[in-house]
């Protein structure tokens, strides 16, 4: 077994483009797909094939391509998820990933007999394209609906190919899946299935519809009112908490794509990576990092405790920005760690976002991305003494243990025959929670029984449809009168007990002279007590 160094693609420092823009691009496009192709259809036990690249996030728990003797070969995968090393883990994931497929677009490039030398050039400067669901939910036709996609062959000729972004298929299935139902003996990767266990794209646009809005002001909010580590990397719950975390947005793309009327791969821990848009949504999660480490330049990785353990770390050990990444290496002894992570350019990739901030402050930096998240996310009130407003909200909180599995909450203004997303008019908003346990992990629950997960739903995007004042009064007779209710989808057949649902108002100002909104702690929160929020069983 040899070490595949994670140095990041050659070719120096290329951006990471949009994929509405991307796949417009004759060139980046054809590559990325005869790359996705070539990796694909690799044999499964290369650990330069999607499967080893994929299985490095969860099944089938093997180590990746370096031998180390005092490995934790703990079974659960490598990825962190629900501590602080959750962002920098996977930026040094997809680095890997990237750099693996800019060596088969180089590949690929060669066997071009029209203008290869354009095509080479081309692979060179390949990146891995991003989803911007904050801005954009729905994806081009290119990744969720064409079965077939148009590309440049070889001799310079158009043709259709099979659309590799679609789906992997497995070759074979891999014995490890055996335990986990449906995924034993699903030949391909599968995204929001019906109770047929059958792919429902159609179901799936409509979620996508219909969730467009919350996860914009999530999106919005995340980035703009978490200016601590622990609050803004991972879903675990921190004090003081005012928006939900990257990795809590993370969950919902990850929910929203892959769970149905029952649960496909990219709902699953152990499958998610397997799923072809899982990378495409992960390289947004990484520029979302790029965006809040600009506005918050003096802020990195903090202490934290990683709770149920990983192939690389042990269970409820403290991690830090010197805890190895594993199973990333520099070289052959060097371990990343995320303390230099900061920099993007060490691994050869930038953004479009930083595209005219080259060589500029910090403050200049900040106060540009400051402006670029109020223009795509959300809207910059003006500065005042008087400029108060309220972030009205669904504040979820639970005890983690009560569920092992993934589970959807969904929000909707009261609705008595049952909630679902085809609820058009009274759908508000979900929550998710993308976690995935063995017997090895749930070894681990006394530890943490009292462990607090939380998840925030952002109303005033909803809210904003029926009423033009936010004022807590009118807020309050509004609310009385419809009613809110919720209900719980999860692979788990049972209530949480510890469940509490709160409405709340919580003052926001913008200070002279600041570009952010602020909590305005001078002024108390509203908490909407006498608002009854129904149960849908």
């Amino acid at each position: 077994m040899s070490l595949i160094a994670t140095v990041g693609p050659t070719g120096g420092v290329k951006n990471r483009l949009n994929i509405v823009d991307f796949v417009k691009n004759e060139k980046f496009f054809t590559l990325y797909v005869r790359s996705l192709e070539l990796l694909q259809a690799k044999e499964q036990h290369d650990y330069s094939s999607f499967f080893q690249l994929a299985g490095i996030h969860g099944l089938p728990f093997t180590e990746w391509a370096k031998e180390r003797p005092s490995m934790n070969l703990y079974k659960a995968g490598y990825c962190t998820h629900g501590q602080v090393l959750f962002p920098t883990w996977h930026r040094t994931y997809l680095s890997v990933f990237e750099q693996i497929l800019q060596g088969a677009a180089i590949e690929v490039a060669k066997q071009f007999t029209s203008n290869q030398t354009d095509w080479v050039q081309a692979a060179q400067d390949l990146r891995q394209p991003y989803w911007d669901w904050g801005f954009e939910l729905m994806p081009p036709d290119e990744v969720i609906k064409n079965e077939e996609v148009n590309i440049t062959n070889y001799d310079g000729k158009k043709i259709s190919v099979k659309n590799p972004i679609l789906r992997y298929h497995f070759h074979p299935i891999d014995p490890s899946f055996k335990p986990y139902g449906d995924f034993a003996t699903w030949r391909t990767t599968v995204r929001n299935p019906d109770r047929n266990r059958r792919e429902d794209i159609p179901g799936l646009i409509k979620k996508m519809r219909l969730e467009e809005g919350q996860i914009r002001e999530k999106t919005y909010n995340m980035l703009k009112f978490n200016d601590a580590w622990e609050r803004f990397s991972n879903h675990g719950i921190s004090d003081d908490q005012h928006a939900n975390s990257l990795e809590s947005v993370h969950d919902d793309i990850h929910v929203m794509v892959g769970y149905g009327k029952i649960e496909g791969h990219m709902d699953h821990p152990f499958f998610a990576a397997f799923d072809p848009i899982f990378w495409l949504h992960h390289t947004n999660v990484d520029r979302l990092l790029s965006l809040w480490k600009a506005i918050n330049p003096d802020v990195w990785v903090t202490s934290g405790r990683n709770r149920d353990g990983t192939m690389g770390i042990a269970p409820n050990a403290q991690v830090n920005s010197e805890t190895p990444l594993e199973p990333f290496y520099q070289s052959e002894d060097k371990v990343w760690t995320s303390a230099p992570l900061a920099d993007t350019a060490r691994l050869g990739y930038s953004y479009p976002d930083f595209d005219k901030l080259v060589g500029g402050t910090k403050e200049l930096i900040r106060d540009a991305i400051d402006d670029l998240i109020d223009e795509r996310y959300g809207s910059k009130p003006s500065s005042g003494a008087r400029n108060t407003a309220f972030d009205l909200l669904a504040d979820f909180k639970g005890i983690t243990k009560e569920h092992k599995e993934d589970l959807k909450i969904l929000l909707f203004y009261f609705a008595s025959d049952g909630g679902d997303y085809d609820q058009e008019n009274c759908f508000v908003g979900s929550i998710n929670a993308f976690r995935g346990t063995t017997p090895e992990t749930c070894a681990n629950c006394q530890d943490n029984e009292n462990l607090i997960q939380e998840g925030f739903i952002h109303l005033n995007h909803y809210l904003a449809r029926d009423l033009e004042s936010f004022e807590p009064q009118d807020v309050h007779k509004f609310l009385k009168e419809k009613g809110l209710s919720y209900k719980l989808y999860s692979r788990e057949d049972k209530s949480l007990t510890s469940l509490s649902v709160k409405i709340e108002g919580r003052p926001l100002h913008l200070p002279p002279g600041e570009h952010r909104p602020k909590y305005d702690h001078t002024q108390a929160r509203v908490v909407f007590d006498d608002v009854a929020v129904h149960v849908i069983n």
